[in-house]
């Protein structure tokens, strides 16, 4: 199973510091998350 989530930061780093303690974490010990930079939607 696999899913995922947008967040918005300043930088990867900052990204990676919002899932620092998470309790999914807790929960799942072994699990990992890859933060990945998305490109705005262009408007129409």
């Amino acid at each position: 199973m696999t899913g995922f989530t947008v967040v918005q930061a300043e930088s990867h780093e900052a990204a990676a510091r919002l899932f620092e303690n998470h309790p999914h974490f807790m929960a799942f010990p072994g699990e990992a998350i890859e933060i990945m930079e998305c490109l705005p939607i262009p408007s129409v």
